[in-house]
């Protein structure tokens, strides 16, 4: 039996060393494998979390993503990438390799692609995929062709294009009558419809996503805050949601609440003028960054030389208010280029969790960012590459 791998990434490449055909083909259309890898984790590749589970994810069938992320797939897979020499570096539930470095993740990879004899194809670019009776046949941009038995796609999503990721796989996927979410950036910055002069101000919050008026998620942690834009974790992973809501059209915003840890502003504020005894600006420039300060003066409409005692209960549930529910309208995300992964791709509807394979296509399996399935920053994506890939490869035996 023959085995090709469209994809040398993170998913494929597990799949092809968790593969036990006697023939195993790997084909990609850089000059390398694994580029992407290099870039995760800010090139120190957060591949695993202590948290794996549904809630972590966005997808369209989560019943079927809750059986590809079993606990016994999870340890299975983790098991599996422990066994090729990963050796794990564990902060704050993140896995990094020890070594802090991306690359020792892909050189073990690499090393063990060499050990297994796996052959692998590159600068292929697969221009078109069919299948006459029970083999397929993949054809190249040149025109060379490849014959299989079994065939795993494993090309990734639209993100990072620079390391091949140009979104080719959803089309190789429509000539198998297969349908494609539509696909658009996550784990990206969102841009505002208002802007304000708070660049490069970092700030601790909890931000709330609300589509067409109704409460949808929220998240806490660090905002980067720019004139047009929202950037950090925290945004990033509310930005799947985001950018599906905004490619429907809907109406999307973020409440920020810039004080998470104080429920009552005004009577913090009581106590801060209590202790300082000053105006507005002394009593909060402990307490923000001089341009978020000056920006919630500002839109609240209220002098900085006031004293606190001297503003109005009008004027004091403003500002409160402000503090607390700062409202911002998105109007769009972050091009592919510029984000970590996408939402969308191919329903799971079409897949069999045991193995990854498509139901109506028999030997044809579909792993990692290809399908609908995208996670929070945290290791998640990498992860969901590793587990398909695994279950992919594994199933796979002469």
């Amino acid at each position: 039996m023959k085995t090709a791998i469209v994809g040398a990434g993170a998913s494929g490449v597990i799949a092809a060393l968790s593969c036990k055909s006697k023939e195993i083909i790997l084909i990609d259309g850089n000059d390398k494998s694994l580029k992407k890898i290099l870039l995760t984790g800010n090139g120190r590749c957060n591949y695993w979390n202590e948290y794996i589970d549904i809630d972590k994810y966005n997808t369209d069938n989560y019943d079927i993503l809750q059986k590809i992320i079993s606990k016994e797939n999870i340890n299975k897979t983790y098991e599996f990438l422990y066994k090729l020499g990963i050796y794990p570096k564990i902060k704050n539930n993140n896995y990094y390799p020890y070594s802090n470095q991306a690359s020792s993740v892909r050189q073990i990879l690499e090393k063990n692609l060499t050990k297994k004899n796996i052959k692998f194809i590159n600068n292929f670019k697969v221009n078109n995929i069919y299948k006459i009776n029970d083999e397929f046949i993949i054809e190249s941009t040149n025109n060379e062709k490849i014959k299989c038995d079994k065939l795993i796609l494993a090309t990734g999503s639209k993100a990072y294009p620079k390391t091949g990721s140009d979104g080719s796989g959803y089309e190789l996927l429509k000539k198998f009558n297969l349908k494609i979410n539509p696909v658009t950036p996550a784990l990206t910055k969102l841009f505002t419809k208002e802007k304000y002069l708070w660049e490069n101000v970092r700030s601790d919050v909890n931000i709330k996503l609300f589509v067409n008026n109704k409460f949808i998620k929220e998240e806490y942690g660090e905002v980067q805050l720019t004139m047009d834009a929202i950037s950090g974790i925290c945004t990033f992973n509310l930005s799947s949601i985001a950018s599906k809501s905004l490619y429907l059209k809907k109406n999307v915003y973020v409440k920020i609440d810039f004080l998470p840890n104080i429920p009552n502003i005004i009577q913090f504020l009581d106590d801060r003028q209590k202790i300082i005894n000053g105006n507005i600006e002394e009593i909060l420039e402990s307490i923000f960054n001089y341009k978020l300060m000056f920006v919630l003066l500002k839109y609240s409409n209220i002098n900085k030389e006031k004293r606190w005692d001297d503003l109005s209960l009008i004027e004091k549930n403003i500002l409160s208010k402000n503090i607390k529910e700062f409202k911002l309208n998105i109007i769009g995300t972050d091009t592919f280029d510029k984000s970590q992964v996408c939402t969308g791709g191919l329903s799971l509807n079409y897949i069999n969790p045991k193995n990854m394979s498509v139901n109506d296509v028999n030997g044809l399996y579909v792993v990692g960012e290809i399908l609908d399935v995208d996670g929070m920053c945290g290791g998640f994506n990498l992860a969901f590459a590793f587990i398909t890939g695994y279950l992919a490869g594994s199933d796979i035996n002469d």
